[in-house]
């Protein structure tokens, strides 16, 4: 995976609201997921499941900007973890434990 990825395009996120609506059930979506977003390689399967549960929670035609708006957002914070979970030094730096120091409240900032 190089380091450099375009943000889907809003064509990639009509292509996928256009999927979403002519194929029925979560595991047709599941099985075609890896041809229509290869990076989904990199999710567990449990991961790709919370994903197409996501894809498929969003409503369609009420309001296509809005639909489209929500799968682009979906789609790049999955298209992020996969990254994520691509680069193992990445994966180990962010899920690594953190110290057991409490620093205290954290207090809102003075206008």
């Amino acid at each position: 995976m190089t380091t450099a990825h375009p943000a889907p395009q809003p064509e990639d996120t009509a292509d996928l609201a256009a999927l979403l609506r002519n194929h029925a059930g979560e595991r047709a979506v599941l099985r075609a997921l890896p041809s229509a977003l290869p990076w989904v390689h990199h999710l567990s399967p449990a991961e790709r499941e919370e994903f197409t549960g996501e894809l498929l929670n969003v409503p369609c035609g009420t309001g296509q900007l809005e639909t489209h708006g929500d799968l682009h957002r979906i789609i790049t914070e999955w298209r992020a973890t996969a990254r994520v979970l691509a680069t193992p030094e990445l994966t180990a730096q962010l899920t690594r434990p953190l110290p057991d120091e409490d620093h205290g409240e954290v207090t809102c900032p003075l206008p």
